[in-house]
Order: C-alpha cells, then sequence, then structure tokens
C-alpha cells in the first residue's frame, strides 16, 4: 500500500464464518485460482494497518488480507459520528468476509477517526477523491479479481457515483440516501432531537434555526464535529446517480451486479435508530449470511460474462 506505516496482525476465524467460497460459488467451471482458494483457505487472515497517502492529509486503512481472493472489496462507511456507532457491526462484517475468501480494505474519510487532516475543512469532493483513490489501488493488486464497491449510508453515496464513474464490477448498497444533504438533515435533525432533552425554554432551538445558521455560512458543531456552511452547500451537489433510485433500473442500466438494501432498525447500531436503546450489541448474522451470498452470486455472475 503506498506511503503506509504497515501493522500486521493475524485474527482467528470462529468455525461459522470458516468456510470457503465453494460453498457458494459454482466450482464445476474453470476458474483454477478461485478453486484454489476455497480449497487452501487458511484458518486465520491477516489484518494490515496503515497510512494510505491523498492529498492534504493521510487515511487510515486496515486491509483484511487473503491469500488468493475470489474478490476486493472496498467498505465504503458512513458519515461524521455515525463512524463510531457502526464501528464494530462494520469491522465484523470485513473479517466475516476475509473469513469467506473476500479481501477486504476499509478506512476512515479524511479529517475522521484515525485519519489525518481537519474536518472542518474537508468536503464531499475530497472524501469522492479518496473512494477514486483506493478503489484504483485495490483494482491494482494481483491476482485481478472483481472489486466490490460498498457503501453504509452516505458511503453507499459515494459508492453508487464511484460506480457510475466506472469503479468496480459489483455494488453493494446499504440504505443510501439521495443526496449527502438528505443525509446530513437527517443527522442534524437527530442530533438536535436528542440535545433538545437537556434544555429548556429559550435554549431550545428548532432545526431550521441551525439550517438558517448554515446557509448563511456559519459553522454548526454536531456530534463533535464542525459543519461548515461550505460542507452545507457542497452536500446539494452530491446526489444518487438517477438509474440508482431503483434496483432493477440499476442492473439494466450498468449490465453489472447491483444491489441496493434499506436497512431498518433492526440493523441499529449499524444505522442509526434515533434512541440510546438501539445502540447496543447485535448479532448480524441474519444480514452477514444474506449479503455474502449475494456477494458470491455475483462473482459468479461476472467470472461467467468473461
Amino acid at each position: 500500500m503506498p506511503a503506509t506505516v504497515p501493522r500486521s496482525t493475524n485474527v482467528a476465524t470462529p468455525d461459522s464464518a470458516a468456510t470457503g467460497v465453494d460453498s457458494v460459488i459454482d466450482l464445476s467451471k474453470d476458474s483454477a485460482p478461485i478453486k484454489k482458494a476455497a480449497s487452501e483457505r487458511r484458518r486465520e487472515f491477516g489484518e494490515r494497518t496503515g497510512y494510505f497517502e491523498v492529498p492534504r492529509a493521510h487515511l487510515y486503512t486496515v486491509l483484511h488480507e487473503v491469500d488468493l481472493p475470489a474478490a476486493r472489496v472496498l467498505l465504503i462507511g458512513p458519515f461524521a459520528a455515525e463512524r463510531h456507532s457502526s464501528y464494530i457491526p462494520w469491522v465484523r462484517w470485513a473479517r466475516y468476509l476475509a473469513a469467506k475468501g473476500i479481501e477486504v480494505l476499509r478506512y476512515d474519510y479524511r479529517g475522521i477517526g484515525e485519519s489525518s487532516g481537519a474536518f472542518g475543512d474537508m468536503s464531499f469532493v475530497d472524501w469522492m477523491e479518496d473512494v477514486h483513490l483506493l478503489a484504483k489501488w485495490l483494482k491494482d493488486r494481483g491476482p485481478q479479481v472483481p472489486v466490490v464497491l460498498h457503501g453504509l449510508c452516505v458511503g453507499a453515496l459515494l459508492a453508487s457515483l464511484a460506480f457510475d464513474a466506472g469503479l468496480g464490477e459489483i455494488l453493494l448498497l446499504w440504505s443510501p440516501p439521495e443526496s449527502a444533504n438528505q443525509a446530513l438533515r437527517s443527522a442534524l435533525v437527530r442530533w438536535i432531537n436528542v440535545e433538545q432533552l437537556f434544555k429548556y425554554g429559550d435554549e431550545r432551538k428548532p432545526p431550521s434555526a441551525f439550517i438558517q445558521e448554515l446557509e448563511r455560512g456559519s459553522p454548526v458543531d454536531v456530534e463533535g464535529y464542525q459543519w461548515s456552511g461550505k460542507l452545507w452547500q457542497d452536500s446539494m451537489r452530491f446526489t444518487m446517480p438517477p438509474a440508482m433510485r431503483d434496483e432493477g433500473t440499476a442492473r439494466a442500466q450498468y449490465n453489472k451486479p447491483i444491489r441496493i438494501q434499506k436497512l431498518g432498525r433492526e440493523a441499529a447500531p449499524l444505522v442509526k435508530a434515533g434512541t440510546v436503546a438501539d445502540d447496543r450489541a447485535k448479532d448480524f448474522t441474519w444480514l452477514f449470511l444474506d449479503n455474502w451470498q449475494w456477494v458470491a452470486s455475483s462473482i459468479d455472475e461476472v467470472r461467467n460474462k468473461k
């Protein structure tokens, strides 16, 4: 990985997640690398942490390395404070995929989490550039296998735009917003509703008051992140590609495997559900297994087209 400071660890995989790609992908066809990957799957996989150099910052990355992977997945996570609430199930999903023989790269946005850069100076243009750079890096790794773009919430929006630009062979979207501004509005309202519980009388302000501040160019602190007026205006320009509004239309338009899945309250804390009680730890096997099976069948679909 370019400009990285790698640190590697080995992670043992649970028995339930240790089966190879042959459990789902049809291996009767001529596909020696995937057959070998399935037959020689290790019960451990490496996690290599590092920093990926981008303009004006370094992205904190974790590469879940797999020998002879069936595919590679770029995980494009949720935005700002939602990164923290979704962190544990997001990491478990990456490890689940790696245990199935899929190499995974996950990372923190510029200015968020462990990545460098000042959040207040960043824009959706910067975060879009990150997706392009990381997806191209994954694509250039050998051996050549399908690249899956998988986004969650705002990450799903960025993944859809990157896919529309020609990156990736498979697209998996979890709860994509119609626009970046819609995502910001939802996060703002959710934060205000919680904040108002501890305020009284004139201290309380409706969401519209904060939106007006942003529209005037004044910064607003939301869950520890300072949103700038520029970020608010920038968010209005980032919308889902028209063909991505419907899964069937998207598949027909791009002629590639695409899945668009709306996650409900049962998927909290992977997605924000609005209450503190929803942030308890959960077993996500029901979600992981279903999506793994779809990814595996999509890999088979891509191979059959070549």
